[in-house]
This record gives structure tokens, sequence and C-alpha cells, in this order.
């Protein structure tokens, strides 16, 4: 079941025992149907980010390792605004025989200038009809690699201030050298077998 179904559900399943439970000829303490009203009020926050997910905002988390492109979008920073610029993949996951294993999922990335360039060459393969995967690579085989900073829940921060990056943070690195994009080999089928 999808997290974002079963925050839902128990969002509303403990709105309603509430709702019975507190009822008007209640003789609990005022104590009591106070905290049930913060309890209650705490909930719909639940809900809020609960059907957030249910209503397909890109997520932050990072991509899978091995992907097809669906589609990209590439949001510029704007001085004007001081809004920093995002990247959006549109991808299905592989198994390990080039094959999509279930459904796309959009991604939002922080932006470099590096990232939208490898992206943008991308999409235009996709665009003449390539179908093009994305790798991201194994970022446990260099000792040298370090999360940028400077993002934290997907979302680039305006600050230096030092602090570690959120657990949901897309780790790329500056130069977005960890992740490529090829053309996707063909798809590995099984053997049919004597006829």
């Amino acid at each position: 079941m999808n997290l974002g179904v079963a925050g839902l559900i128990a969002a509303y399943a403990a709105i309603a025992i509430l709702l019975l439970s507190l009822n008007l000829t209640s003789l609990w303490r005022w104590w009591v149907k106070a905290a049930a009203i913060v309890v209650t009020t705490a909930f719909f926050g639940l809900t809020y980010y609960s059907v957030i997910n249910l209503l397909g905002w890109p997520t932050t988390h990072q991509t899978p390792a091995r992907f097809s492109l669906v589609a990209s979008r590439i949001a510029e920073p704007d001085k004007q605004t001081n809004t920093p610029g995002r990247i959006y993949l549109w991808a299905e996951e592989l198994d390990e025989n080039n094959i999509p294993s279930g459904r796309p999922r959009s991604y939002e990335l922080a932006y470099s200038a590096r990232l939208a360039r490898k992206v943008n060459e991308a999409q235009e393969k996709r665009d003449q009809g390539q179908e093009v995967m994305g790798v991201l690579a194994d970022r446990e085989t260099d000792p040298s690699d370090q999360p940028r900073g400077d993002i934290k829940g997907g979302k680039m921060q305006n600050d230096n201030t030092g602090q570690t990056p959120a657990p949901d943070t897309v780790p790329f690195r500056e130069d977005a050298s960890d992740l490529s994009f090829e053309d996707l080999p063909p798809a590995l089928l099984p053997d049919k077998g004597p006829p």
C-alpha cells in the first residue's frame, strides 16, 4: 500500500474515532477534550502531506540507479524572483533485463548548469524518437564523493551554514558527473526454448 494512502486512511480513521468518542454528552474533563482537538488538528496536517503524495507532486528522493527517461523539464533559476532552478524528470525504473518495472515517477532535482545540459541533450534524443536510459553512478565506489551541502530536502539552500543534507536529499555532485544518459539497450528477453 502506498504510504500516502496509508497516511490518509490513518488520519481520517483518527478523526472519525475522535468525533464518535467526543460527543456533546461526554463527561471527560475539559483538558482531555482540548488535547483531542489538538490531536485532531495535527491529523489535518498529516492529511495534507499525505494527499500531496497522491496528487503526483515530484519527489525529491534519489532517482533509481537505472531508469528510462520518459520526459524532462528544466526550470532555469530566476534572479528577479530569487527562485533557484529545478530539473524535473519523469522516469521509469529499469530491471536487470532493461524492461521498465513499475509506473513512471516524477523527480525534482536541484539545478546545476552541467546537469541541465545533460538532461537537455537526453531530451533532444527522446524528441527524435530514441529511447534514453539514465544511469546513476554507484556512490559507494568513490570515497572522495561528498553530497552537496547546499541542497536540503531537494531544495537549494541560499546560505552555506554547513548543515548536513536531509535524508531525502538528491545527492548529486556539483559537476553532475554521477548521473549520465545513454542509449537504452534492447530488452533482454528469455529464450523461448525448443519448438
